[in-house]
């Protein structure tokens, strides 16, 4: 199997949702999140001592540690519960990964981790539910949580909202992915250490700026006649971070983050507001193959590069085949997730292929190489410049990785602004689209 296929493009965000990542930042924001920690944290300790598992006191600095564990872990799970995601939690409880010093791991994440997760998942603590990783070969291998029914007794007898819950800064926004394993079906790529460069230094600085200018934006989200279900979110979460992957600088580098981020599309449009205006959407328009052929030294010779006549009535479909050829390192041998039930049964994804290159001779030998990461890192360069320009313009910006949005005033002057940049990074005239509110 080409373990580059799977992730080979960026999903929809209307697409299935999968298990989520333990966020270890998230904290008891209101008196009533924190009693229910408080209480906790007392019953945790006396399990502790009535069963014997620890007869001395910890030093003041572990027992912090402890506090802040079961505060992030109670926390996050009660945050994925309301937000009402569809998968669970996954943790690691590898000594491997929390014995080591790490950038990237918080406080809240130690060798501390296990005990604390077991302890609340005896029975009698009933806070946590977990599925512990199995050993055996080609099993999942992270464990995954979900609240217990003593925590889901507490968050309904509270009346416990999104809004009691917050987020601590994290400390790292500059993230380096490594490359996967093509050999491990099970390999996520995970987190690599690094030693800061005046380069590394450069992003996390240019970061902390936008950061800083987001965090006291004027920003309201008004969800009267939105339909139910919505997404739940604290308007506070506006801290964003920047991935890099296949362990380099110059690759990936996208932004994440911001609770806008994780809206749907119809949330955006009608809910948002900014600067004390509606909200628009402008998007760089098929921005992989625009940077493809910036890299091959060619124009693009047609308006729109995913029209293939053969497929013209799937033209969403040939967009993610196609971004999946950028970004894939081997000839496409399956369709990408999500693609298949777009074709008629009789297609085969070597066909489409074909297809695709046969409508682009010029950046034919530049699929299949893995250039997607490159095109990424050129396409986060531009959105970080996008910002820091619309930013010294004095109009607010919120990033989703190739678009921004904006308040309805500043449309014109954004779209020059997304044109600019896109040439001179890309060397090719680049579009933009807007996706404004619609009653």
């Amino acid at each position: 199997m080409d373990q580059t296929t799977p992730t080979a493009i960026q999903l929809d965000e209307e697409e299935e949702e999968r298990d989520s990542p333990f966020n270890a930042y998230r904290f008891a924001a209101s008196e009533t999140t924190k009693a229910i920690v408080r209480e906790a944290i007392g019953l945790l300790l006396n399990c502790e001592a009535h069963l014997g598992l620890r007869t001395n006191k910890r030093r003041d600095r572990d027992q912090q540690t402890f506090d802040l564990t079961v505060d992030a872990i109670l926390s996050d799970l009660m945050h994925h519960h309301l937000a009402e995601h569809v998968g669970d939690i996954y943790v690691r409880r590898s000594n491997r990964v929390l014995g080591t010093k790490s950038r990237y791991r918080p406080r809240a994440y130690s060798k501390m981790f296990p005990h604390i997760l077991d302890l609340m998942a005896r029975p009698e603590m009933a806070y946590v539910e977990q599925q512990i990783a199995s050993p055996v070969e080609g099993a999942a291998r992270a464990t995954v949580i979900r609240p217990g029914s003593r925590l889901l007794d507490r968050i309904a007898e509270h009346g416990v909202g999104i809004a009691d819950l917050d987020e601590h800064p994290r400390g790292e926004t500059i993230v380096l992915k490594r490359v996967k394993d093509r050999e491990d079906y099970w390999d996520e790529g995970g987190l690599e250490e690094y030693d800061d460069t005046p380069a590394t230094e450069r992003h996390r600085s240019e970061l902390d700026e936008i950061n800083r200018w987001i965090a006291d934006a004027d920003l309201r989200f008004d969800d009267e006649g939105l339909p139910w279900p919505r997404t739940q979110f604290s308007i506070r979460d506006r801290r964003l971070r920047r991935i890099f992957t296949q362990s380099r600088f110059d690759s990936g580098g996208r932004l994440f983050g911001g609770f806008w981020q994780s809206l749907r599309k119809q949330e955006r449009r009608q809910g948002l507001w900014i600067s004390g205006e509606r909200a628009v959407e402008l998007d760089y328009g098929q921005v992989g193959p625009r940077i493809l052929y910036g890299m091959a030294g060619h124009k693009p010779p047609f308006e729109d590069l995913y029209d293939i006549w053969r497929y013209g009535i799937n033209r969403p479909a040939i967009k993610k085949v196609m971004n999946a050829m950028i970004l894939a390192s081997d000839t496409l041998n399956r369709f990408p997730k999500g693609t298949r039930k777009l074709f008629p049964r009789s297609y085969k994804v070597g066909e489409v292929v074909e297809a695709i290159e046969a409508k682009h001779p010029l950046i034919r030998n530049y699929f299949h190489r893995g250039l997607g990461h490159d095109a990424q890192f050129i396409e986060s360069q531009m959105m970080i410049e996008v910002l820091l320009t619309l930013r010294d313009r004095g109009i607010v910006a919120l990033p989703i990785h190739d678009a921004v949005l904006v308040p309805v005033s500043a449309v014109s002057i954004t779209k020059g602004v997304m044109l600019d940049t896109f040439h001179r990074h890309a060397h090719v005239e680049g579009t933009v689209t807007e996706e404004a509110f619609r009653e």
